[in-house]
């Protein structure tokens, strides 16, 4: 006799999901779940908010999805916003907010353009919309939390945001039906391309 696991019996109420903390995974956990989903012919909506796509070693195998034709796999709609922090920094590390001049004018617009890529998922009614490092732009002032707060009004059943970053505010934290976090308890030093960034 075959059962079913109680978990799946219940109706979903996943609304948002939220990616935090300070160890690796945040990103990797959003491409597993794009992966799941699209392979389930859901259509996903994947915003990067800090890198480009030319500088981001899953770039190629993004772009490989979204043009994808296959029959029964979903729709992946990709923007990089061009908050670039990828290798710009001293002899290429990664350029840090706080450093001096590590917020650029053109990064704040660049992030207000990534809301509007959000939005649009979020209008389209899209399964799955993605804003990768939203958290950390907002959290450093790129855009305000009154803007967020805007975009992620959007949202609608049964489409599940989901954001990373280090950290949330506590509203944020109380809307969220889903939180999971990374702790860094280790690290080998710096960031290896195709592994780490």
């Amino acid at each position: 006799m075959t059962t079913i696991d109680p978990v799946f019996e219940k109706a979903s109420v996943e609304k948002i999901r939220l990616y935090l903390g300070t160890g690796a995974g945040k990103t990797t956990a959003t491409f597993g779940l794009a992966l799941r989903a699209l392979s389930k012919g859901m259509n996903v909506t994947l915003v990067f908010f800090d890198k480009l796509e030319e500088n981001s070693s899953e770039g190629k195998g993004l772009r490989l999805l979204a043009e994808s034709n296959v029959e029964g796999f979903g729709r992946l709609t990709m923007n990089y916003t061009g908050v670039n922090r990828l290798g710009t920094g001293p002899k290429g590390s990664f350029r840090l907010y706080s450093s001096p001049n590590g917020i650029l004018p053109e990064d704040k617009e660049a992030a207000a353009l990534g809301l509007t890529f959000l939005a649009e998922g979020l209008k389209r009614k899209d399964d799955v919309i993605i804003g990768d490092e939203l958290l950390d732009v907002a959290r450093v002032g790129l855009v305000d939390w009154d803007a967020v707060k805007a975009t992620l009004a959007h949202r609608q059943d049964p489409s599940i945001l989901v954001l990373t970053g280090r950290r949330a505010p506590d509203w944020l934290m109380a809307e969220a039906s889903t939180i999971s976090a990374t702790t860094q308890l280790k690290h080998h030093g710096r960031a290896i391309e195709g592994i780490d960034c």
